[in-house]
């Protein structure tokens, strides 16, 4: 059953749809009109809807929530570097989680992240409220005691400084099935994602490392988050206020680059 509908009356004919298709499931016609290829297969990007100026196109395989409008304005260059630049891994948080109202806000941004062939398989775990994250920061605690990491790390612990977490009030975590071979990937660019517009709304935030490296091999840490069966944790997110403001920018190694 065909899942690409075009409305005739309205195609210009120009085959934008066609070029920007990834799969090249459309192809156009003698009358220059777009058709699916035969055996072809569709990965219900929606570029093709996207591109069409004339809105001619409708697809009955995309997900039934109503297409975004793209912004009248976009971040200047300067701003944008800005924002990229003065970005920092806050390791030390005000107490205050960030609120339900954010959070959804930042994941409906970091789902529209690419994944590849549009799999969209992510899964996303919320730890809301400090009492809530230091939790599993005793559980990833215990999982390096069992791994018998550094006793100078663990001794961190004992003195009161949660070095797992860092204290967070918000943690979020990005899973994905343990077959996918792009999971790794696909998290990081989702959850690098929902960083940046963070930080775009005031809220640091810190890639929370020792939780990724436990939840691959200790069950009580995945049990504590509620790991879904089937699926690992590729990467995690420590989110809050910084408790303090950075006044400049660091300077970084020089560029390594190679031109061919």
């Amino acid at each position: 059953m065909p899942q690409i509908a075009i409305d005739t009356t309205l195609c210009k004919k120009d085959g934008a749809c066609v070029a920007v298709c990834p799969a090249r499931f459309l192809a156009l016609d003698a009358a220059g009109i777009p058709q699916e290829v035969v055996d072809g297969h569709c990965i219900h990007c929606g570029h093709c809807v996207a591109v069409c100026k004339s809105q001619a196109i409708t697809h009955s395989g995309l997900e039934p929530e109503p297409m975004l409008p793209l912004p009248q304005e976009l971040p200047t260059p300067a701003a944008l570097d800005g924002l990229l630049r003065s970005r920092r891994s806050i390791r030390a948080f005000r107490d205050q989680p960030l609120p339900r109202a954010v959070l959804e806000e930042l994941l409906d941004v970091a789902r529209r992240a690419p994944t590849a062939t549009n799999s969209q398989l992510l899964h996303w775990i919320v730890v809301n409220g400090k009492e809530q994250v230091h939790e599993v920061s005793a559980e990833i605690v215990a999982g390096m005691r069992q791994a018998a990491v550094s006793p100078a790390i663990l001794e961190q612990w004992e003195s009161g400084y949660d070095f797992a977490l860092r204290g967070a009030p918000t943690l979020v975590v990005a899973c994905a099935p343990q077959e996918y071979f792009w999971g790794k990937e696909d998290c990081a660019i989702a959850l690098t994602f929902l960083e940046l517009a963070a930080e775009a709304r005031g809220w640091g935030a810190c890639w929370a490392g020792y939780l990724t490296r436990c939840a691959s091999r200790y069950q009580p840490l995945r049990q504590k988050l509620g790991v879904p069966a089937g699926f690992t944790v590729c990467g995690g997110l420590m989110l809050g206020k910084s408790k303090y403001v950075y006044h400049r920018i660091p300077p970084r190694k020089p560029l390594s680059v190679q031109w061919n």
